[in-house]
């Protein structure tokens, strides 16, 4: 027999659950219905997580501080989208098309972007470690104070983004298109994993992002081309893992 207080919570996961469902059918339901909603609930956080969004067209909805932790949003159409602040922690995004969208401050860890579209994309501050980018398309997009903490970067195309604070410790980067790129105020190259052609640019123009120590006798950045450690590790850990709750 079930007891007073597990038969409430039962009901209030329904509840929970029911209205998540609501919310996700409103935005399926169209952007202009769904922008609409959110001004009448300025309140709501919008509960959209594991909502199977895949190819939907999202171009304009306003989506800030939503969950959609391990969404699947894969080819969908999110250009001039705001995901500000946005929990994205595991989610499809793979192909989908991120051209102009904020993201700032978003939650991006271990998120699937692979050949995903983010021309222009504001992800400043953003949390993206782990995050899949191979192959992905990041020209002029801004990445300033943003955390690729063990990230897959390979074969990126990163021409004109701009990278003020910008941690790529222990960063897959081989293959990337870093030309045209301001590398000098990137945080930190801590152990990552860079091709020739990116290694050499580095090592012409900003020796002291691979420096292990600084040599005083040969005064000179003395650079371990196996490690390519930094003098100093980043001081940055990650911030603190999002609740999943149970989901």
């Amino acid at each position: 027999m079930i007891g007073f207080r597990s038969a409430v919570s039962v009901v209030l996961l329904l509840a929970i659950h029911a209205v998540s469902q609501d919310q996700v059918d409103i935005l399926k339901s169209g952007v202009e219905k769904w922008n609409r909603w959110r001004e009448e609930h300025k309140i709501t956080m919008p509960s959209l997580e594991k909502a199977d969004l895949a190819g939907a067209s999202l171009r304009g909805a306003f989506l800030e501080g939503a969950d959609l932790a391990k969404a699947n949003l894969g080819k969908a159409i999110l250009k001039k989208v705001n995901l500000e602040g946005a929990n994205l922690r595991g989610a499809n995004l793979e192909g989908a098309d991120l051209e102009g969208a904020s993201l700032r401050g978003a939650y991006l860890r271990g998120a699937d972007l692979e050949g995903t579209k983010l021309e222009e994309a504001d992800l400043s501050g953003a949390d993206l470690s782990g995050a899949n980018f191979g192959g992905s398309n990041l020209r002029g997009a801004r990445l300033s104070g943003a955390h690729f903490q063990g990230a897959n970067l390979r074969g990126a195309d990163l021409e004109g983004a701009s990278f003020e604070e910008t941690n790529f410790g222990e960063a897959d980067l081989r293959k990337a298109n870093i030309r045209s790129a301001d590398l000098g105020n990137v945080k930190s190259f801590y152990k990552a994993r860079l091709g020739t052609k990116s290694l050499g640019l580095i090592r012409a123009k900003w020796p002291e992002k691979l420096a292990t120590f600084w040599d005083g006798a040969k005064e000179d950045w003395v650079i371990d081309d196996t490690l390519l450690e930094q003098i100093k590790k980043p001081d940055w850990h990650g911030w603190p893992e999002k609740e999943d709750q149970g989901k």
